[in-house]
């Protein structure tokens, strides 16, 4: 099951995230805390937590590419929990550990563990600030919700987000959780919104139009 990763659009969002907060991010310096730790004190100490957390997570991210599907990869699923918890332990508040918890998430569902993809996603929704990682999130959210029977909470989710961001995403998960719901009409004006805010983005609209194709006749 993959409804939990990100699509093209919400990838490229967190590529660029990842770039600019990476190992190599300038830790600027307020004027204030040089007379509290000393300055080269306090600089490094953030280099080393942004170094940890950093790191912590690309294990995650490593682990990730496990089935965790297969009942033989317990081990390794113990590892994930505890190297995410480590992460949220230790970093508490921070984007890399909320979406640490996405990457659970998403590996929670491959393993059937259905309430921890829902907390782990609940959680970073909450802790997320960046107003692109907290939609790609709720984005998630919505979908896991859809795929577990609740379309009409997840259709209330998406309509009450931001459209400033992953129009394209949103607009398509709406078309989805309106078929869903036996909507076609207003699933056809979707998918043809999401069709339409892709293009504009230059990204792949061949999944949208397969779905619009999918439409029965008149709707």
């Amino acid at each position: 099951m993959d409804y939990l990763k990100t699509d093209e659009e919400q990838g490229e969002a967190l590529k660029r995230w990842l770039a600019q907060n990476g190992l190599g991010l300038v830790v600027a310096i307020g004027v204030g805390v040089g007379s509290v730790l000393g300055y080269q004190q306090w600089q490094q100490h953030q280099i080393n937590q942004q170094s940890d957390a950093a790191g912590r997570y690309q294990e995650l991210i490593e682990l990730s590419a496990i089935n965790f599907a297969d009942p033989e990869t317990a081990s390794d699923y113990e590892r994930l929990l505890t190297v995410a918890d480590g992460l949220r332990q230790s970093h508490a508040g921070s984007n890399y550990a909320a979406l640490g918890a996405g990457i659970v998430a998403a590996q929670a569902v491959e393993r059937g563990d259905f309430d921890l993809a829902v907390s782990q996603l609940t959680y970073a929704e909450t802790e997320l600030e960046l107003p692109e990682l907290k939609i790609m999130t709720s984005l998630r959210l919505a979908r896991l919700e859809l795929e577990l029977g609740e379309g009409d909470s997840a259709l209330s989710r998406v309509q009450s987000l931001s459209t400033e961001f992953f129009q394209g995403s949103r607009s398509e998960l709406e078309g989805d959780i309106l078929v869903a719901l036996d909507q076609p009409l207003k699933a056809r004006e979707a998918y043809l919104k999401a069709q339409a805010s892709l293009t504009e983005a230059g990204l792949n609209t061949a999944v949208v139009d397969l779905k619009l194709s999918a439409l029965p006749e008149g709707s």
